[in-house]
């Protein structure tokens, strides 16, 4: 009986260390969130949707500090970094939009491509975890949505106003952006540590908590395409980038 309860603390101990990288993750996209909305503000057209951006800023602050509550309840200590490798990368694509006063390529690599990610991982953790983590991660999850629903119904007009025009510059996005999301969710990191994980990879560790890589990436990648195809894009173009994203 004490040898079966202490393979059962154990078995806690390595859950809540995997929930911490998912934590960390979360954490640092949700910071990088923040800070890419905070960059959209000057290339608003209007007073109004200025306003709009900051408020999207502050709602991504929220959910990492609600990530960040997640953390203290579990009673693990997080890594946040905006800046670790793949992260970093995400970031710099969207700087360099903001930089060619681009604000219709923010709302594809914010709104679309990153919201994807986070949606479709947000579901997955809320459905394979329990208490505060499970309510938090759903929670943010539909706050999420509501941002992809918003680049849908904006891109689909400027996607019927020139299919031509935004097929090329989405798909120009999808090279800088989705190259560097397909090789954050792959099976494994195969060109070395990502900077948040605390240990080892965590990938390596999903199954203990019912979760998959393969199959995480496979959801990101599956409402990605349905995001496109609802925007307008046309299948056997957007098929065929997604065939070509790295494995």
């Amino acid at each position: 009986m004490q040898a079966c309860s202490l393979r059962v603390l154990d078995r806690d101990a390595s859950n809540r260390l995997i929930y911490a990288d998912v934590l960390s993750q979360a954490v640092s996209g949700e910071f990088v969130g923040m800070l890419n909305y905070a960059s959209m503000v000057a290339l608003c057209p209007s007073a109004a949707e200025q306003q709009e951006a900051i408020a999207d800023a502050e709602s991504e602050r929220c959910h990492a500090l609600a990530f960040r509550a997640v953390a203290r309840d579990l009673g693990v200590r997080l890594v946040e970094d905006p800046r670790a490798r793949y992260w970093r990368r995400l970031r710099e694509a969207f700087q360099r939009q903001v930089a060619a006063g681009d604000f219709l390529a923010c709302l594809v690599v914010q709104e679309l491509m990153l919201e994807s990610l986070a949606v479709s991982m947000y579901r997955a953790v809320a459905e394979a975890t329990d208490g505060l983590m499970a309510r938090t991660f759903g929670t943010i999850a539909l706050d999420e949505e509501s941002h992809l629903e918003h680049a849908v119904t904006t891109l689909r007009a400027a996607c019927e106003l020139d299919r031509v025009g935004f097929e090329t510059r989405t798909e120009r996005l999808h090279g800088e952006v989705m190259t560097v999301i397909a090789e954050m969710v792959a099976p494994r990191c195969s060109s070395g540590p990502c900077g948040v994980c605390a240990e080892r990879c965590v990938k390596e560790s999903l199954g203990d908590i019912g979760l998959s890589a393969p199959v995480l990436r496979g959801k990101a990648l599956r409402l990605y395409l349905q995001s496109l195809d609802r925007v307008g894009v046309r299948g056997e173009k957007s098929l065929r980038w997604v065939a070509n994203l790295p494995a």
